[in-house]
Parts: structure tokens; sequence; C-alpha cells
């Protein structure tokens, strides 16, 4: 063969080549697709659930660059966590779905899916196409996965999954090919990971030990990254007032903390024979791979600090005790690290036997977990869908603890803030607000005073409760006399496009039923102190109310106007007479 034959020889191979490299991406992204709808698809069907409610009355009344900046909003929000993407996963998919849960489910799972090509793409850069296949599969197989992709709440978890595997893939990227585009696609995928969520900072951290380019590269290339992290590091203080810490509840124990951690093995494989056998199958392969030289072990080392580190915090409160949100970053590093221990040689029969037993207990698990979770599921479905579409003038709905512990006013919390959402969104929506009684019997005396009918979840629907079910649930309850009269005060200042409010003398929250003229009233809960843009030449007119005592009775002011055109300021105080009817 001539020089000249070998050389096309060579060039239709690297054609070939070049053609397999992108048909296989293709083919694995559809697969990935797929395969999330398969193992996720049934949340399309879901309502709204766990903290959906609260999300949602928050992001359709304030704008993202409050909670993005300013202090006092993005508290209110959250006072342990900077996480706006969270109430902007919200944000975006209320613009484009309104209250039709199917496209928020929708987006999340294409994030998802997202997430799980990238990975792929990720673990392309140092193996072969199958290991990379099952780590891949292992994610979206994974319990925490499971937890992530059924909950509307989690979608920042997913969109900051995304983004931190598009930033180590740019990172591998730009270090093997050296083309600054992939650079700066890192960079901005790390910055924008950060505003997802606290746990994908620390990955500043994991990219100058990955095993690509020169370590003095690696440092040149890290200096963006750095600024980025101490960005955050200042923002994070700005707007929560402190460098570290989270959850403020519950004090921190040593001993529990290693309890805690000792437990996640436990959480994420479970303990029955496919446990069994997955943890047989594990450290058979970590064995052969430590052989064969195939770990690296200080990167492992460093890893297990980075994602185990940010979990201490969260043994003292809210505890590490089921396989959710809290250990997904846990359960990535165990997918990748599964595709890293796999045989190299991917297409014999051992590596066949290897890798299909161990999608086979995966799935088992996976199924397991997906049967303990359903009725959680089906739960919180089923009292979201009745408080969306209840009569407020005849409906009530009662809720107990179950799923989910000492309630504390959280359903109420979530349930009226969903339905106030919809009723915000919904032209001639019906006037006046959810009721919601507790087992404390907190709304209970507006219920009846009222003659309205009380509902409680059984056996997967809401049924209507009898006075014998009522005094069967709420035992001995005293009849709650009516509070006398009520002080309130509110003032109000514009200035520089912004009106700032002060709500008093009660220090907690307030409910606004915000009466524009031109425009349908709103309704929606604040807190005492606050700002929001405003125009000038917009006259505000509205009443505001108790929010502690406004389930059993209305403190509310009468409605008052002001008119910013004449004066900039804004005041009044009253002592108001509560009432058990609308």
């Amino acid at each position: 063969m001539d020089i000249q034959a070998l050389t096309s020889a060579r060039l239709r191979m690297h054609n070939c080549v070049m053609q397999l490299c992108k048909h296989e991406y293709l083919a694995v992204s559809f697969f990935l697709v797929a395969l999330t709808l398969l193992i996720h698809g049934k949340a399309l069907n879901g309502s709204w659930r766990w903290d959906d409610g609260a999300h949602l009355n928050f992001a359709e009344a304030v704008s993202p660059w409050q909670y993005f900046f300013i202090p006092k909003i993005a508290q209110t929000f959250s006072g342990a966590n900077v996480s706006p993407w969270n109430a902007l996963f919200y944000d975006i998919n209320l613009s484009l779905f309104g209250m039709e849960t199917t496209g928020h489910y929708a987006h999340l799972l294409l994030v998802v899916a997202a997430g799980a090509i990238l990975f792929y793409a990720v673990l392309r850069q140092w193996l072969a196409p199958l290991p990379a296949a099952v780590g891949a599969m292992a994610l979206l197989l994974g319990k925490p996965t499971f937890h992530i992709a059924a909950g509307l709440m989690h979608g920042h978890y997913a969109t900051g999954f995304a983004f931190t595997m598009l930033a180590i893939l740019g990172w591998a990227r730009y270090l093997r090919d050296g083309q600054k585009i992939w650079w700066i696609v890192s960079v901005l995928s790390y910055l924008l990971a950060t505003t997802c969520k606290e746990v994908y900072v620390p990955l500043v951290l994991l990219l100058f030990f990955l095993p690509v380019g020169t370590w003095s590269q690696r440092a040149r290339a890290l200096l963006p990254f750095i600024l980025v992290a101490a960005l955050y590091t200042g923002w994070r203080y700005w707007l929560l007032g402190r460098l570290v810490g989270g959850y403020s509840q519950g004090s921190f124990d040593a001993h529990a903390a290693a309890n805690q951690f000792l437990r996640i093995p436990h959480l994420l494989i479970g303990s029955g024979p496919e446990s069994i056998i997955l943890l047989t199958v594990l450290i058979a392969l970590l064995l052969w791979a430590n052989a064969q030289k195939y770990l690296n072990r200080f990167l492992i080392a460093v890893t297990f600090i980075l994602i185990f580190l940010p979990l201490l915090p969260l043994t003292a409160f809210p505890g590490i005790n089921a396989p959710d949100r809290y250990l997904f970053v846990p359960w990535i590093a165990f997918s990748a690290l599964l595709a890293t221990i796999l045989p190299r040689n991917s297409f014999t029969p051992t590596s066949l036997i290897i890798t299909t037993l161990t999608l086979v207990t995966l799935i088992c698990l996976h199924a397991q977990e997906r049967q303990a979770l359903k009725p959680n599921l089906v739960y919180w479905d089923t009292l979201y869908r009745f408080a969306l579409s209840a009569d407020k003038k005849r409906q009530a709905i009662f809720v107990a603890t179950e799923f989910g512990g000492s309630d504390d006013g959280y359903k109420r919390l979530v349930l009226t803030g969903a339905r106030s959402t919809a009723d915000r969104l919904t032209p001639r929506a019906q006037a006046g607000r959810l009721r919601i009684v507790d087992e404390s019997g907190r709304g209970l005396y507006r219920v009846q005073a009222t003659g309205m009918q009380l509902f409680e979840y059984s056996d997967e629907h809401m049924q209507p409760m009898s006075s014998q079910r009522i005094a069967e649930k709420l035992p001995g309850l005293p009849r709650m006399e009516q509070p006398k009269g009520i002080p309130l005060k509110v003032d109000v200042v514009f200035a520089s496009g912004m009106l700032n409010w002060d709500f008093g003398p009660y220090e907690g929250d307030y409910l606004i039923h915000h009466q524009p003229r031109a425009s349908a009233p709103h309704t929606y809960t604040l807190s005492n102190k606050g700002k929001t843009p405003w125009i000038e030449n917009h006259p505000l007119r509205f009443s505001f109310c108790r929010g502690d005592i406004a389930d059993d009775f209305d403190a509310c002011s009468p409605v008052l106007e002001f008119n910013f055109e004449s004066s900039k300021t804004g005041s009044w105080q009253g002592i108001v007479l509560p009432s058990a009817v609308n």
C-alpha cells in the first residue's frame, strides 16, 4: 500500500471515529431521556407536594431581583440557606405554565435528564462508554434522585447539578483542548450553580484535584473560580448576615452526627438481599480496582471531605434520616465511583455479568423506595387538589400529623399559599380564604360559626367529617372566646421608586388584601417590614390583618388608600374588633 492510500485510509478511519463519537452522544442522550421518563415519568401526573404552596406564594408575589439581592426578602424565603434559584424555578414555571403542574414537572424531568446526560459526558472524559453509561443509569435509579424528581421543591437541586456537571465538563475540555470558550462556559456554570444550592459551592476545591492538565495549568485556570467563590461568600454574608451555618434549630452533637453518618450506606442501599448482593459486588470491584491501581485515593479522600463536611450541620437539624435530597450529592459521588471501578474491558462476559447484576440490584432498590414513598405522594397530591378546588365558603380542611410529624402550622401555610396563588392567577376568583383546622383546634371556631363542612384525608380521598368524628379527633377542646380589640398600625414611605412598609405592633406576618381600583384584588402574606418597587402615580389601596389570629377571627384594618403624588409618606393606626364571620 502506498503512502497516499495509507493516508487516505487513516483519514477515513478518523472521520468514522468522529462520526461514531457524535452518534454516541446523541444515542446516549436519547437513551437517558427515555430512561428518565421511564423511571420518573409518573411525576407528570402529580400535583403540588410538600413546600410547594409556600414557594408558589412567595415566587408569585416577589420579583427575582428582590430575593436575589434584598436581605429582608431573601430571609423571608429562607433564613437558613442561600438558594434563590429555588424560588426562580417556580417563577419561571409560573410564567410558562401557570398552576398547571404537568408543565412544572416536565421542566423538572428535563433538567434531571440534562444532568444525567452531562454526568455521562463528564465520566467519558476519563472512562469508556459502558462504565460511563452505567454511572449515569445508577444516578437516575438512586433513591435520592427519585426524591428529587418527585418534588418541584427540589428543582434547584437538579438545576444546580446540571450546572455543576457542565462546569466540570468545560473545565476538562479546556485543559485538554485549550479552547477558552469551554473555560468561560465552566466559570459561568459554576457561578449559576452557586445560586442553586450551597452544596455545589465546594466544586471550586474539587476542580483543582481532577486529573486533567498539569498542576500549574489547573492553578492558573482556577483563578476565576476562586473569584466566583469569593463573590459568593460576600453575597451570602450580605443576604444572611453570617458566613457559615444554616438551620439554627438543634445543637450539634458529635456522637449523634457519627451515628447518622454511619447510617448513610443503609439509607442509600438498604439491608435486604439485593443490598447485600450490591454491597458484595462493590467491595469486590473496589478491591480489584485498587489492585489494578485504577483508584485515585487522594481524589477520593478530597471528594469525601467536600461531600460530607456540609452535611455536619444537618445532623443537628433536621437530621439525616431518609435517602432524600440531603443525600443527593453523596449519591452522585457513589455513581461516579461505581463507574470508575467497573472493569475497563467493558464487553467481556465477566464485565457484562457484573454490570447486569449491579443494575438489577439498583432497579430493585429503586422499586422499594418508590413503594415506600407512594403513600406520602398520594397524601400530598390529594390534599393540594382538594385545597385548590374547595368551595371556600362551604368547605374547610382538617390536617393531622401523618406524613411529617408535628404540624406547627406547616400544612396551613403551604395549602393556603397554593390556593392564594391560584386565586391571584385566576380572573374572578372566589373571595375569602381557605380555612384549615389542625389538631390543636386552631381554625375550628370559624368553621363551626359559619356552618362549614370539614373534610379530612382518608383512604386516598378527602372525606367529610361528621360531628362525632370531629369530637373524636378534637376531644375536650374548649370553645374559643372571641378576643377583644386588637391594635394595628402601618407606616408606608415612597422613596427612589421603592415602597417601604412597616406593620405593627405585632412583628410577625400580616395578611394583605390589595384592592387596586383598575384590576382584581389580591390577597397575600407579607412580613411586618419590607420594600418593593412602586410607581409614584399609582395609589396604594389595601387592608391588612394580623396573620397569627386570622384563622379564627378577622382582625383587619379598614380599607386604606395612600396617594404618593401628594405625599411620600402615609400612616394609620387603630383598634379593630375581631369578627368570626366574613
